[in-house]
């Protein structure tokens, strides 16, 4: 395994989850896992994180298997209630900002995370919210980095499917990538159907942070999907009601179109992404098989193997 290149993968830790499922996750191909989430308040505050048994079996487990592991702040919602306003009434005075920024970085040290990853959901550049969202990254960047952690931050795709540029991109502002290790880029839920995370999508969003914006490639990670978007499925689902699913894009189910990653287009992806950017990242560990011949993560993994030793 290439080591310089990342494989980040999201493990969702929500209120309802009662056990790890650990079988899913092959630590030998992860460099970095994404505990999430970690819940913000209005008032500034971090909520108590969820299963904290659990959280502190999986920091352990990571750690043991030689991967890193951050705690990823927000999402997009938290028990059905989107989180934007949330992050928005959670930074509006400085008071505010350092307030939320010391618990976040409390709760890191606490539980021995080796990192943070902001995933505000999203920072807007009209409504001038990017500027809240950018304190907040800087607050934690002097202060996490002084302790030896890594700061990181979620980010929208960047362009659309058709390679429109989403005007809220520009709310992740220079200042935002210089202060940050690197970007997790949601290169996925570009649109419905075949809409929602082709190869073309993709090299888009990767054109658009690393050529238009110039940002340097080993902090763009490019994020691929272990699931269908809509209808929402996982890819272990999907392979369940069809045993022949890793071998193409699109099946249906009960009448109902599934489109998602198999393995040739994930192989696609890697390969554009070890030429082009510093990893990938996905959403999400769990969505994964446990059958190691269809598994996505070990497609991934075989591939940067492939490809580290040519």
């Amino acid at each position: 395994m290439n080591k310089d290149f990342k494989v980040i993968g999201y493990y969702f830790l929500g209120p309802d989850v009662d056990k790890l499922q650990l079988d899913k996750v092959d630590f030998s191909v992860l460099t970095n896992v994404m505990y999430s989430f970690a819940i913000p308040t209005p008032d500034g505050h971090l909520r108590p994180l969820d299963n904290p048994e659990l959280v502190k079996e999986l920091i352990e487990y990571t750690h043991k298997n030689g991967a890193q592991i951050s705690m990823a702040v927000g999402g997009w919602s938290y028990k059905d209630v989107p989180l934007e306003a949330t992050f928005v009434q959670a930074t509006d005075t400085p008071e505010k900002i350092a307030q939320l920024g010391d618990e976040i970085i409390s709760v890191c040290m606490e539980y021995g995370f080796d990192g943070v990853d902001i995933d505000w959901e999203h920072p807007r550049w009209e409504s001038g919210t990017y500027k809240q969202y950018e304190a907040l990254i800087l607050y934690l960047s002097e202060r996490l980095h002084a302790k030896g952690k890594l700061l990181t931050s979620a980010v929208l795709s960047g362009a659309t499917w058709d390679g429109q540029i989403y005007e809220d991109s520009a709310s992740h502002t220079d200042t935002v990538f210089e202060a940050v290790d690197w970007l997790n880029v949601m290169t996925y839920d570009g649109g419905e159907g075949i809409k929602h995370s082709t190869y073309d999508f993709a090299v888009n969003c990767m054109n658009y942070w690393i050529n238009q914006r110039g940002f340097n490639k080993d902090k763009i990670m490019m994020g691929v999907p272990f699931y269908c978007y809509i209808p929402p499925r996982s890819f272990d689902a999907i392979l369940a009601a069809d045993s022949e699913a890793w071998s193409k894009d699109m099946t249906v189910i009960d009448g109902q179109e599934f489109h998602y990653n198999g393995i040739d287009t994930m192989n696609k992806k890697v390969d554009y992404a070890y030429a082009n950017c510093g990893g990938v990242m996905f959403w999400e560990i769990t969505a994964d098989t446990s059958c190691k011949e269809y598994s996505l993560l070990q497609t991934i993994g075989k591939r940067i193997n492939m490809l580290s030793e040519e």
